[in-house]
């Protein structure tokens, strides 16, 4: 494929688009199913997690359960998620989908990139907190910390499967053409 290059002087020259070869794309695709899946189900482990120190009131469970929850966004989540960011990217700059051809694609890239950016913005405050705080469970703000825990854990598996359900169904057609004179 050529792309059409128009430059200020009028003149129009055709360039061969960059695309990844079938080998590097299928790479890219499995490293990015890979670390997308991963990251699901670190996120529903984290759903679960949460929810099991909800209903504790150990002082030492806590501690130990939300230490071991930091411990896989540090390990686990993080390098998934950022993973699978810039697999994503180079999918979309290599392959005929690009970023801007189709809706699915910037939408799917937004998902993404929101739930980064709240786990980035609430995540460690929240554990630091729950693992300092762990004897204040009675507290209506340690619960409050521990109910957004979980809420974030749930926000993280519904954004991750919309995104694979973008992926799947990829909805909403191509975004519209701009013509080249």
């Amino acid at each position: 494929m050529a792309v059409i290059v128009a430059s200020s002087n009028g003149t129009v020259a055709t360039r061969p688009k960059r695309r990844l070869s079938p080998p590097w794309r299928k790479a890219v695709v499995l490293v990015h199913v890979v670390s997308s899946v991963g990251w699901l189900g670190v996120s529903a482990g984290f759903v679960v997690l949460t929810l099991a120190l909800l209903g504790t009131r150990d002082a030492a469970t806590l501690r130990g359960g939300y230490a071991l929850h930091e411990l896989m966004v540090s390990w686990l989540a993080r390098p998934a998620a950022l993973i699978t960011l810039f697999t994503g990217l180079v999918l979309s700059f290599g392959t005929s989908w690009s970023l801007f051809r189709y809706w699915w694609v910037p939408t799917k890239l937004v998902l993404v990139v929101a739930t980064i950016v709240v786990t980035i913005a609430n995540s460690p405050t929240l554990l630091r907190y729950t693992v300092q705080h762990a004897d204040a469970t009675g507290s209506p703000e340690y619960l409050s910390a521990q109910r957004w825990l979980v809420a974030m854990a749930v926000y993280h598996v519904v954004m991750i499967s919309a995104a694979a359900v973008l992926s799947v169904f990829k909805p909403g057609g191509r975004l519209a053409r701009r013509r080249v004179r």
